[in-house]
């Protein structure tokens, strides 16, 4: 016979990990476990995660408990499983559930570990100017993050890179490495190493980190911008309408004097296949923030340009 597998997942980030989990050879069965069904995006309807749409179309069970409590532990011991795979589940499994697999508990989580341990890694290696990140696939034990690790895959951040972008090549990283590992872990000799080095925390963010503050230098917003795409969305006010900021970077050679926040100056967008104007704004130690793309609330993504035409008088600070 062979092995029925637990998979645990809530975002799009364990999607290729479920598609890839289906393929292996020697399992029997999947059974999907995810949050239950929450209000998202613009409108804020209650929708399923992206986990339960795709177990949904692949044809799998699924179950959305609210949570990890002793009726559902005993239904999960009637299904009979051997093993457990969570990706970004977005609870911690207590050491009942832990003991409930006989061929072990294992995470697949979206850094180096032991750094940035917590629910959030992705956005904290962005905003860290972190060279590289990667996929750790580790056993899990009762701590946060802090199980022996079987096996680690190196992803590069690259320049402009959103949570969103990285996100996505984490994803099929953390796919190829659970591959690779099967069957070692199919026959029970996957070897798992405690962690060595410094220990950094990624947590979550409160709602008031996504508002810009433009006393930060040019460079720490850039990366906060980045780490906060495509969600929650990092956001500033102009006049009185509240501004999502989809893309930003560094002004480069631009040193200014002007109160942190001020638009000194509409320029056209550096690069040639845009169209329409850029603000470029004062913040903190002198530097500058070239916005290229935003979204008023209610309206659709648009040049900084042209929102401007639309106001009288237009907006000469974002605070």
């Amino acid at each position: 016979m062979g092995q029925r597998i637990v998979l645990m997942g809530t975002p799009g980030y364990a999607i290729p990990v479920l598609e890839g989990l289906v393929e292996l050879p020697g399992v029997e069965a999947v059974l999907v476990i995810t949050r239950p069904d929450a209000p998202r995006g613009r409108g804020g309807r209650t929708a399923p995660s992206p986990v339960r749409a795709a177990a949904e179309a692949l044809g799998l069970p699924v179950w959305t408990p609210r949570a990890l409590g002793p009726r559902t532990l005993a239904r999960l011991r009637d299904w009979r499983p051997d093993v457990a795979l969570t990706a970004a589940y977005g609870l911690i499994l207590p050491p009942p559930w832990l003991a409930a697999f006989p061929g072990g508990a294992y995470n697949l989580h979206a850094s180096l570990l032991p750094r940035w341990r917590g629910p959030n890694p992705i956005a904290w290696a962005i905003r860290a100017g972190d060279a590289a990140t990667g996929v750790s696939l580790m056993r899990m034990d009762a701590g946060v993050d802090s199980g022996p690790v079987v096996a680690q895959a190196t992803v590069g951040v690259r320049a402009g890179d959103t949570t969103g972008a990285l996100g996505a090549r984490l994803a099929q990283a953390a796919r190829e490495l659970w591959v690779e590992q099967w069957p070692a872990i199919a026959a029970g000799t996957a070897a798992a190493a405690p962690q060595v080095g410094p220990v950094s925390l990624a947590p979550k963010d409160p709602p008031e980190a996504a508002r810009v503050n433009f006393e930060e230098p040019a460079l720490v917003l850039d990366r906060l911008i980045r780490s906060m795409l495509p969600d929650p969305g990092p956001h500033t006010i102009a006049g009185a309408t509240r501004i999502k900021i989809l893309r930003a970077s560094v002004a480069e050679g631009a040193r200014t004097g002007g109160v942190p926040g001020q638009i000194e100056r509409i320029g056209r967008r550096r690069d040639p296949r845009d169209r329409g104007e850029e603000w470029v704004v004062a913040c903190g130690s002198q530097t500058a923030l070239a916005i290229q793309e935003i979204q008023p609330a209610g309206r659709r993504p648009m040049s900084p340009g042209a929102f401007d035409r639309g106001q009288s008088p237009r907006p000469t600070m974002l605070r």
